[in-house]
């Protein structure tokens, strides 16, 4: 155990069998804490219940949480793959519907990445649609409630190079170039956060599609068509929209952006959704090529409203949808805005606990207090 070497000496991690220490954090691992190093070898971890050098040894050891006890699953930094890139097989569902790479039933269960740059661990699959799989072949299904992630990557390098900053050899050219349906994680439950989370594909994404409630917390995207999650709330977060549809539609409590910053390379028109729903955009800076109209969909409906404030396009205020001002609402001097944000002693306060607290008073952030505050205050 004193031979254990972190793979980033400049953001290192500590291991004696029995503890992992990081960020200054000295964690006791047990069978709620298991670590991940792909660099151990079948040696080193032999015998040791809580370690693991597999995505899916580590996978098999999991049992579901709870709010006050989650499943943690320590990551460090190396390429975990969901499933063998060197399989010749093609997968498919035995009932014709989604392959999956792993199906996890574990409610509370966290993915935290020991590093400050997620690109460090990585979380990889390489098949898509007609490359390696018969449907839409996607890294995780995920059940239950409260998942969270922090520090990690997550991406299917169907259609994108995986490059490894601190290790060459565990990148890997894309599969092929031709954009095919490549995604991530459905999931079914309620609760979610992603910090510090990167997601990379191209078409149909899928970051936790299937949420009631998610937070994206200073993610980053990359992605074309039908891919981002309609319940996001999309807090600090980078996109790069490489199409002009980035969602298919946007359901029940819709998408909301606040203080993002969105990197359209789309040629031509950019959109928002495909199919229906609402999106609100607040905070949030688009950076285009001059000229490149922004619209909500390409004919949306005469009744649908989307709520924006604060939006540039390459520094300069704009009106989503202009072409069809009645189906943008500018908030600017409406009360309706302190439900995204408002100022409170000097400072701007996103109001992330109105947006997600639900009907039990669900607030991730810890904003609660200071959100009373402001409302007494004001």
């Amino acid at each position: 155990s004193c031979q254990y070497v972190s793979l980033n000496p400049d953001d290192p991690i500590l291991f004696d069998g029995t503890h992992v220490t990081y960020d200054g954090q000295r964690i006791k691992l047990g069978p709620y804490d298991l670590f991940l190093d792909g660099q151990l070898t079948d040696e080193a971890i032999a015998g040791n219940p809580y370690v693991f050098n597999t995505l899916q040894s580590a996978v098999a050891a999991l049992k579901p949480g709870s709010e006050s006890q989650p499943m943690t699953l320590h990551m460090a930094p190396w390429v975990y793959w969901v499933d063998d890139p060197d399989d010749p097989a093609v997968r498919e569902a035995p009932s014709g519907g989604t392959p999956y790479g792993l199906m996890i039933d574990c409610p509370w269960l966290f993915f935290h990445g020991l590093s400050k740059d997620a690109a460090h661990v990585v979380l990889a699959a390489n098949r898509g649609q007609t490359m390696g799989a018969k449907g839409n072949f996607t890294l995780f299904r995920l059940l239950g409630d409260g998942i969270r992630s922090e520090s990690v990557t997550f991406g299917n390098y169907c259609n994108v190079d995986l490059v490894f900053p601190l290790k060459a050899s565990q990148g890997r050219p894309k599969r092929g170039p031709a954009i095919v349906q490549a995604q991530l994680i459905h999931c079914n439950g309620d609760k979610l956060v992603a910090k510090n989370t990167r997601f990379i594909s191209r078409l149909n994404l899928c970051p936790f599609v299937g949420a009631r409630r998610i937070l994206f917390d200073q993610c980053h995207f990359e992605s074309t068509d039908d891919a981002l999650c309609g319940t996001g709330l999309y807090y600090a977060c980078t996109l790069d929209f490489y199409s002009s549809k980035p969602f298919y539609a946007t359901s029940g409590t819709g998408a909301v952006f606040l203080n993002c910053d969105i990197r359209v390379l789309t040629h031509g028109r950019q959109y928002f959704t495909k199919a229906n729903g609402q999106v609100g955009l607040v905070d949030t800076r688009l950076e285009s090529a001059p000229g490149t109209y922004l619209g909500w969909r390409d004919q949306p409906p005469l009744m649908l409203r989307n709520y924006q404030y604060g939006v540039t396009q390459n520094g300069r205020p704009v009106l989503i949808d202009a072409e069809n001002p009645s189906s943008s609402v500018d908030m600017t001097g409406k009360a309706l805005l302190d439900a995204y944000r408002f100022d409170h002693r000097g400072e701007v306060v996103y109001n992330t606990y109105n947006l997600l607290r639900g009907d039990d008073d669900w607030d991730p952030q810890g904003m609660k207090n200071r959100v009373l505050l402001a409302n007494m205050e004001s």
